[in-house]
This record gives C-alpha cells, structure tokens and sequence, in this order.
C-alpha cells in the first residue's frame, strides 16, 4: 500500500466499518479542517452505524414525535432520518474551491455515482426532483444530506443495502411516510455485500470525479497528521 503522504494519489478512501454516529462525526470536523488547511486530500469515507436517528436544519418536530430515544441534530441540509446496520453511509470532504465553487455539479456527481453503481445491479435508480435522494420508481433506497463549511462540504448519503426498513417506522423520513423506503436487498431479493458495493461505488466515482481514490486506514492517517493538526485523530 502506498504511504499516504504519496503525492500521486489525488483522493482518499476510509472504509471505516460500524463507528458510533458522534465518533464519525467528530472525525468529519477534523478532516473539514485537515481540508482546508491542506493537510488531506478530497476523501470519501465509507461506513455504517449503530441504530441512531439524526436530524438535520430542515427538521419537522411533527417528523419524529414518536421516538423513545434521543435523536441527533446536526448540521447537515434534511429532515430526520435513519441510519443502522446494513445501510452504507459516506461522507464526502472535498474541497470545493477547486472545483469553481459548484454546489449544485457535485451534489449532481454524487448522486450520479450511487446511480450508477445500482445500474451495476441491474436497478434502475434515478435522481429525485420532487423530494430529494436516490429512488427506483416510486422507493426511496439513498438519502442525501450535504453540509458546507468555508467551501469544504461534510456529511452526505446513506444507501439501504441490507437496512431492516421496520427500523424506518418511528419516523416520517425526509417528511415521508416509512412506507416509501425500499433498500438494495428488497428490489433484488438478494443480500447485497456492501464490501463489493463499495468498491463498485469508488469506482463510478473515480470515473466521475476524474481521480483516483486510494485506500487509506485511519491508524496510517492519524500517524502522519496528527503532528500537523495537533490533535487525536483517532
């Protein structure tokens, strides 16, 4: 594996495994700042968590009145949603001051890239108008939630691969009815490895986003900059 300090590699990606929604978000801050102080390159993160409900600046208190636990609010755009296992989650940090400052190209790239990757499995997805996020026909399978800071976006989609959709239940996603969710595994009636399905994805968007991303592990990130950024990556 190359060193991560390796000049030919343009993108960074994290498969991080299953990290508590606070513990990953906590790294999001720190590689938003890393990013815009040049200290890390665009970097997709590529993860899953525990059962948590978040709510983002858009959220409906009639959306989630029905929860027992505590919900998350956040920063990112969105209403309250789900996150668990068996859903792939990424988070993107790029830097979007080079990249002419366009919100709207690479909320349009992302999207793309889990399109395209479900075409792989031989469903076809397509971008919301009316509501946002991914769907096949009427079923919503990603949700998208973007935040931006000083250019620097964080936070970002959550595809249902294997997701139990029952976990939908308590809550009105994105101001839905639960009804609406479908996941990877229901439209294909197979369980889906999200091991492959990333790769799959990283790939669409190497194509996308006309570079390529290297794997990087956190232990390898955090012994290169922890010395620069002053703190605890990990």
């Amino acid at each position: 594996m190359k060193s991560v300090v390796d000049q030919k590699s343009f993108g960074w990606v994290f498969w991080l495994g299953r990290v508590d929604y606070e513990r990953a978000l906590g790294w999001q801050r720190k590689l938003v700042k890393m990013r815009r102080e040049g200290l890390c390159r665009d970097t997709l993160m590529m993860l899953e968590h525990p059962p948590v409900i978040t709510v983002g600046k858009s959220g409906k208190e009639e959306n989630y009145l029905k929860l027992k636990d505590k919900a998350v609010f956040v920063e990112r755009g969105g209403d309250v949603t789900y996150h668990g296992p068996g859903q792939l989650v990424i988070y993107y940090i790029f830097d979007l001051s080079r990249r002419d400052k366009n919100l709207h190209q690479f909320m349009s790239n992302i999207q793309q890239g889990i399109v395209d990757t479900l075409f792989e499995y031989q469903v076809s997805a397509k971008r919301g108008v009316e509501h946002t996020g991914i769907w096949v026909a009427d079923r919503k399978i990603a949700s998208i939630g973007i935040a931006v800071k000083n250019w620097v976006t964080f936070h970002g989609a959550a595809v249902n691969l294997n997701t139990n959709l029952e976990d939908f239940q308590n809550i009105n996603p994105c101001g839905l009815s639960a009804t609406v969710i479908t996941s990877l595994k229901k439209e294909t009636g197979q369980e889906i490895n999200m091991n492959e399905f990333c790769t799959k994805l990283v790939n669409c968007y190497d194509n996308i986003f006309e570079m390529k991303f290297e794997t990087v592990y956190k232990e390898e990130l955090a012994e290169q900059l922890e010395s620069q950024s002053g703190k605890n990556f990990i």
